[in-house]
């Protein structure tokens, strides 16, 4: 709907656990546990959860590590849970997003930290996350604002690195790095609506909060500007038929109904009645009406001028 610098090269910081996550779950059910276990010589850096090596954990509480607490050593242990290197996983991390289409990204590391050369675009960040929200179990992941875990010896809340969730944003992912700038993925459910917003190089601001206020007027944006548009509803009269002796009206029996862009001007109109059909068009779509059988001879008397030209705002 709306987009800028939509190809234009980009860190991806920690959006790119997205693609961590989903290569893990070819490889994983949800439900399934691993042993924890780190590269040789790994060193915690940035944003970690100080997983230790030897330790049981449930693929789901490793997902929550890698999406809600965004913890880079649980991108790690991913990597070594599945492929055994960190350059093994990272071979299939980009297989993967050539197999999605994302042909303007490239992976060098499994967690996001900056590395010259791990690229992606916004385009190739809307491809994976409508991959990512196809599945509903990593959308009830993210959905989470804390989760709970002692595989550190002790019980222990950790809490989500998005500060918009109690606003309806039930993921995807943040990121922050000196070349991303502040970075998120929303998905949006409030309202009826699916609204996903992808935000960039947001200005790094003192509370690391900028990205989250792009996010909501990006929304306010969409939501404003589009919506649903009833060309004609339920009982819309559509045409009069006389003849000498009587006169019947016929209305519609169903609404019209488009997504459309409600800064446009949405134009209706009748374009032809061919075997007691007719056609109407507006900006959007098409419809056809059909006309109850007359054994009489009829004349036409469309009563549609008033939604022949219709603003939709």
């Amino acid at each position: 709907m709306f987009s800028n610098n939509l190809d234009e090269q980009i860190a991806p910081a920690s959006i790119t656990k997205i693609m961590t996550a989903l290569v893990l779950l070819d490889y994983y059910e949800i439900t399934d546990s691993i042993t924890i276990s780190l590269p040789d010589n790994y060193q915690y850096s940035g944003k970690v959860a100080y997983l230790k090596s030897g330790e049981s954990i449930t693929i789901e509480n490793l997902l929550e590590f890698l999406l809600i607490y965004s913890a880079n050593d649980a991108a790690h242990v991913v990597a070594i849970a599945t492929t055994g290197s960190i350059d093994s996983f990272v071979i299939e991390m980009n297989n993967k997003a050539k197999l999605f289409g994302m042909n303007d990204t490239t992976f060098l590391n499994p967690d996001g930290l900056d590395e010259d050369g791990h690229m992606t675009t916004l385009r190739d960040l809307l491809t994976i996350s409508l991959k990512f929200i196809e599945n509903f179990r990593l959308i009830a992941i993210t959905s989470k604002n804390s989760f709970s875990s002692d595989v550190s010896g002790k019980d222990k809340i950790y809490y989500s690195t998005n500060q918009i969730i109690d606003n309806g944003y039930v993921g995807i992912k943040t990121g922050w790095t000196s070349d991303a700038g502040l970075t998120f993925i929303g998905l949006n459910l409030n309202n009826d609506r699916q609204i996903l917003t992808i935000v960039n190089k947001s200005i790094v601001d003192n509370s690391k909060l900028n990205h989250f206020k792009d996010t909501e007027l990006l929304y306010a944006n969409s939501f404003n500007s589009f919506g649903y548009y009833e060309s004609f509803n339920i009982g819309t009269e559509l045409y009069r038929i006389r003849n000498s002796l009587e006169a019947s009206v016929t209305s519609s029996n169903e609404s019209w109904v488009d997504f459309v862009d409600l800064r446009n001007q949405v134009k209706v109109s009748f374009v032809e009645y061919v075997e007691r059909r007719l056609k109407f068009i507006n900006n959007n779509s098409d419809r056809e009406v059909r006309v109850p059988k007359s054994t009489y001879e009829v004349i036409w008397k469309f009563k549609l001028l008033g939604i022949f030209s219709v603003f939709a705002n």
